[in-house]
């Protein structure tokens, strides 16, 4: 039955794509190393991998066991307010966006792994859309409640439309970030 849910993702997510034509994009760019990559669609992406979840670095970071290689996996498309970061605070609603994610992917729970054009960023993380067990996609979630910002870092584009799309209805109900609890 996950595994069905799973089909369906690219399919909606091609359809919120296609509804949002026009959208403000926040560009980063990062030193990102392409590595031998599938080209893919700018709308959906298919998941390639499976992995289980050993570790919550924070918000849009996590450790996702694949075949047997724990892999670093930095969530494409979303940015979280930091909670972890050497020589910096704790920003507003990082330990919140850091909470939902482990709601979303607990340790010890399945993932689903999709991967854009770039695969790696300038620390080594892996670049991967997150679907949670439940067939969710964990940017988008977060972008929704209003616990990260849609971004693109480098030319990886698939799928940020529709978390700018759940970005703007977190602006729009006044949630997370955009609640005026971080002044």
């Amino acid at each position: 039955m996950a595994r069905q849910r799973l089909l369906f993702v690219p399919l909606i997510v091609a359809v919120v794509v296609g509804v949002v034509l026009v959208a403000p994009r926040a560009r980063f760019d990062m030193d990102v190393d392409a590595g031998p990559a599938p080209s893919v669609s700018s709308s959906a992406l298919a998941v390639t991998d499976h992995g289980e979840v050993t570790h919550l670095v924070d918000g849009d970071t996590l450790d996702v066991s694949i075949a047997g290689v724990t892999t670093r996996i930095r969530l494409l498309n979303i940015d979280t307010p930091e909670t972890v970061k050497p020589d910096s605070p704790v920003e507003c609603m990082g330990p919140q966006a850091s909470a939902r994610l482990a709601q979303l992917a607990p340790p010890g729970s399945t993932v689903g792994l999709a991967y854009d054009v770039e695969r790696t960023d300038r620390y080594g993380r892996t670049l991967a859309m997150v679907i949670t067990p439940d067939g969710g996609n964990a940017s988008e979630i977060l972008a929704r409640e209003g616990l990260g910002v849609a971004v693109e870092y480098g030319a990886n584009v698939a799928g940020y439309d529709a978390i700018m799309a759940a970005e703007r209805q977190a602006r729009d109900a006044n949630v997370g970030l955009y609640s005026g609890a971080c002044g």
